[in-house]
């Protein structure tokens, strides 16, 4: 004979497990919030650690797998890359295509990269490959040349009259550096050396540091500084503009000569967006460079104002120059066209009182 037993539930029991339930259910829910939460903060990371345009690592993204990968493994080499005549294509087809040339920039430096590199895009046409493990200088030399031939190949546009060619600064880690932020520093020195040269090379950070020989003669040196390229006026960045302007004053002293300094602002820009302002400040520099004379010198001074040099012009002359490239300016400008506000001004010798200033609105 067998005998059950059965356990009855009271109520007051039964609602405990009802209620127990349901927080068991509550914590699951939150849980599975909270993984999502995680989930879509670790999707914007990535996200921000991505260049938009081309999908390689952005600036924010190198640097850590860099430094990550050369804890473990200290050698290895870092490529900085960039088009040497990239603001043309913006400035002669505009800023679409310059996009698309960055899209193919991007493509070609994937394709010539080995599979293990890590890419990303620094910023503008500025490009950064990293190759780990050890390599002779003749294998990253032929490295070096593969991303050029690559890199030219794949922006040849057939009627593109602007002609982009690559210059790349070369870095190698231990010699150079062990850290990202050392490896770009050198890179960046090796690649400016090779902007300096000419472009369209490559250059070892090494090599840029050996010593000069003590026994140059004038016809090498000489030849170094010549300009093998002249178009339009001297472009320079303005902490030499300064001192070509000083050199000038200082020349007036004993050689005396009618040199024009204009000031070109952009008016009515805080309606404008940033990258509307610079468009319009890139292209009125193109248009006063283009119009120059190849004795003239030119510089931007700020986000919205050029300067410009103008030797052995009469005020009256200077006026009329300018006249001319504002009205090239209003031509090709387009819609997004602002008013340019402009100043002459005569220099004069060191220590004589300055010429009155003419001042117009266009």
């Amino acid at each position: 004979m067998r005998t059950f037993f059965r356990t009855e539930t009271t109520d007051d029991e039964s609602q405990k497990l009802l209620e127990l339930e349901k927080m068991k259910q509550n914590l699951e829910q939150q849980l599975q919030e909270m993984s999502r939460t995680v989930e879509k903060q670790q999707e914007m990371i990535a996200m921000a650690k991505r260049d938009p345009l081309t999908g390689l690592r952005n600036r924010q993204g190198i640097p850590e797998l860099v430094n990550a990968s050369l804890c473990t493994h200290r050698e290895g080499i870092f490529f900085i890359t960039d088009l040497d005549n990239f603001k043309s294509v913006n400035d002669t087809y505009g800023h679409m295509e310059g996009d698309r040339v960055l899209i193919r920039f991007a493509k070609a430096i994937k394709a010539a990269a080995d599979p293990k590199d890590m890419i990303a895009r620094l910023g503008g046409d500025e490009f950064v490959v990293f190759s780990l493990g050890h390599y002779d200088k003749y294998e990253i030399k032929a490295k070096a040349r593969r991303f050029i031939r690559q890199i030219e190949r794949s922006l040849v546009m057939p009627g593109n009259l602007v002609h982009v060619t690559v210059s790349v600064g070369i870095a190698r880690a231990p010699h150079d550096g062990v850290s990202y932020e050392s490896l770009y520093e050198n890179a960046d020195k090796a690649l400016y050396s090779v902007k300096n040269e000419g472009k369209n090379g490559y250059r070892f950070f090494s090599d840029i540091n050996k010593p000069v020989s003590s026994h140059n003669s004038i016809e090498a040196i000489t030849g170094k500084l010549k300009e093998s390229k002249m178009e339009g006026s001297f472009e320079v960045e303005y902490i030499h503009f300064e001192k070509i302007y000083r050199f000038m004053e200082r020349n007036l002293i004993r050689n005396p000569r009618e040199v024009q300094c204009i000031l070109f602002t952009l008016e009515d820009y805080t309606d404008a967006g940033e990258m509307m302002v610079q468009r319009q400040l890139e292209h009125l520099q193109q248009v006063i460079v283009s119009s120059l004379r190849k004795g003239d010198v030119t510089t931007k001074y700020s986000p919205t104002q050029v300067l410009a040099l103008l030797i052995d012009v009469s005020t009256e002359n200077a006026g009329m120059v300018v006249e001319r490239i504002l009205c090239k300016y209003r031509r090709t400008a387009g819609q997004d066209r602002m008013d340019i506000l402009y100043e002459i001004r005569q220099l004069t010798a060191v220590g004589e009182p300055e010429v009155s200033a003419f001042r117009s609105m266009q």
